[in-house]
């Protein structure tokens, strides 16, 4: 980020008063919680492009960080009839939305997030290919687990001495306080959103072909290489400290329980847990990375679909093999920070430590938050976000049949 940073200033001894160079310099600025340098360029761009899409775009990112909720909305609805690039356009729609949520403005809310959602759809997925890839991923991954499977993977080879712990779960379910507050122990080192899983999940795919039977039948020395693989991903984005742990933080290695199992059957798993209803509602609001988990993303039902697809998989996953997971609910740990803390540290064997109940200070000395969250961690505990669903409850009529087995085994069925 630092040399991106550098190109622009490069460009801009260049070009100057080019409004597009100081839009994007804004842009990554914000990103990396420099708000003061982000507003110098953003009042500079301005000056010279009062409507320029991306500067507003930036700069209403700055009004919602800093409370301006009316003053943000008002700078993107001033934008909207002007010409955009189709991805800007769709971060514009996607913000408004969340600003007018945030004002309690909910009727204006759905038209802005389903027009924005409509063109990250064109634009990425127009014929749902990445989409079927990705359920077709989570069928293909269930097939992995059979009846013969539990208690056959820990008799092939040594347990690993340096296990990770995996926090898995579905996307804004609350995974990214939650390796906030394991990064700040400081017997524990976090890497966020990393393919370790996914280079170790091709690897066995080339190796064995992936069909059925072939996580059973792994032999010894092609788990321990599938381990190799793992620590040689991981070693290039994290330098480890000695004797640290490492927290494995990618909410859909959830998809690949089984095989992080059968790699490491010693491993403990967080599972991240929040009320369905929420999780469906805060993807449809968020932009996130154009990839195939990604690209199912667009509406609340299909939100919905891939949430229940997931969780039915892993619902199987817990009752065939032997794992250890420990679920722990989003609305629970922004109430009860401290004894969710405890709990979860006693479950993975890790002393208490009073620096977890400090992770804001401790996410805001981060480079950067690679998450659609990452405006969000740096701040105290909020509660706003919480049942926020029910603002929205005739939306999620159709969908209540594939998402309420889902609120009653993760107990909220009698949840406001």
């Amino acid at each position: 980020m630092e040399a991106a940073l550098e190109c622009y200033r490069q460009a801009l001894m260049l070009a100057p008063d080019s409004p597009d160079v100081l839009a994007k310099q804004a842009e990554l600025l914000e990103r990396l919680g420099r708000l003061e340098e982000t507003k110098a360029s953003v009042v500079h761009g301005l000056s010279l492009a009062p409507v320029h899409p991306l500067l507003n775009l930036v700069a209403a990112r700055v009004d919602r960080r800093e409370g301006r909720l009316a003053e943000g909305a008002v700078r993107l609805e001033c934008v909207l009839d002007h010409p955009m690039r189709q991805e800007t356009r769709s971060e514009v729609l996607l913000l408004l939305g969340q600003l007018h949520d945030r004002m309690g403005n909910t009727e204006q809310v759905m038209p802005h997030l389903t027009e924005g959602k409509r063109m990250v759809a064109l634009a990425t997925d127009p014929e749902g290919n990445g989409r079927a890839r990705f359920l077709a991923h989570i069928d293909r991954a269930r097939s992995w687990v059979d009846k013969g499977m539990p208690g056959s993977g820990e008799k092939d080879y040594p347990p690993s001495d340096d296990t990770p712990i995996f926090l898995i779960g579905f996307p804004r379910s609350g995974t990214t306080l939650l390796e906030q507050v394991l990064d700040s122990h400081p017997a524990l080192q976090a890497l966020e959103e990393k393919p370790m899983v996914p280079a170790m999940e091709q690897a066995f795919v080339e190796m064995t072909g992936g069909g059925d039977g072939a996580l059973q039948a792994l032999s010894g020395d092609q788990v321990l290489e599938l381990r190799r693989i793992y620590f040689q991903e991981a070693a290039r984005h994290l330098a480890r400290r000695p004797g640290s742990r490492l927290v494995d933080k990618l909410p859909l290695n959830i998809v690949s329980t089984p095989l992080i199992w059968r790699v490491f059957p010693e491993a403990r798993f967080i599972l991240a847990l929040r009320h369905p209803c929420d999780v469906v509602l805060s993807c449809m609001m968020q932009s996130f990375a154009h990839n195939d988990a990604m690209a199912g993303f667009v509406s609340l039902e299909s939100i919905a679909e891939i949430y229940a697809r997931l969780m039915d998989a892993w619902r199987e996953a817990t009752g065939r093999l032997p794992l250890h997971w420990q679920r722990i609910r989003y609305e629970d740990l922004i109430v009860n920070l401290e004894p969710e803390a405890r709990k979860l540290l006693d479950f993975i064997g890790a002393d208490w430590s009073d620096a977890v109940l400090d992770h804001t200070c401790h996410a805001q000395q981060r480079l950067a938050i690679k998450t659609p969250s990452y405006h969000q961690v740096t701040q105290p505990i909020y509660q706003h976000a919480k049942y926020r669903w029910k603002r929205y409850e005739k939306d999620f009529a159709s969908l209540m049949a594939s998402l309420r087995p889902f609120i009653d085994e993760f107990g909220y069925r009698d949840w406001v």
